[in-house]
């Protein structure tokens, strides 16, 4: 009779974070534009990002978007400044806007420099998911936000302030 080797088999527990495919960054700062584009390059954050200076140009988007039932260039996570000079609307309107007029279809938040628990109030109403405190040093915040993505995608995770 054949002794059959036994093998043993290691499961290894793998910690893979989902990365995030595609970002809508609404921001009126370029110079932002440019640390942003930056530290998620630095983070392996993103394949693909996109950035626009107005409130108003953003929600045409979005509405293209719905209308046209399309995926294409729809981004997974849009993270949208408080104050967004020279548009209709601020930051938490626009999160309000796309929740309620679009669907809460992607991961939402503010990203600003303000960091008033007012403000923080009424864009939780509005459905942001996340506030991040806007810095040049904002690769610590959005390395944090990176690994509590999975959660914000499956609408577990709680509204969080990253500072």
């Amino acid at each position: 009779m054949r002794k059959r080797k036994r093998i043993k088999v290691r499961k290894l527990k793998l910690n893979i974070e989902k990365m995030i495919d595609s970002i809508l960054l609404v921001d009126d700062e370029d110079l932002f534009h440019m640390v942003f584009e930056d530290a998620c390059s630095l983070l392996d954050i993103t394949l693909s990002l996109r950035s626009l200076t107005s409130a108003d140009e953003a929600e045409k988007e979005i509405k293209k978007w719905f209308e046209n039932k399309t995926k294409e260039g729809k981004p997974e996570c849009i993270f949208v400044d408080l104050n967004i000079v020279g548009s209709s609307y601020d930051g938490i309107e626009l999160i309000r806007k796309i929740n309620y007029v679009y669907g809460n279809g992607f991961v939402i938040g503010i990203i600003s420099s303000s960091d008033e628990g007012e403000e923080q109030a009424k864009a939780i109403k509005a459905g942001a998911q996340f506030w991040i405190i806007k810095s040049d040093e904002i690769e610590p915040r959005l390395e944090e936000f990176k690994k509590d993505y999975t959660g914000y995608k499956s609408r577990e995770n709680p509204f969080k302030v990253y500072k």
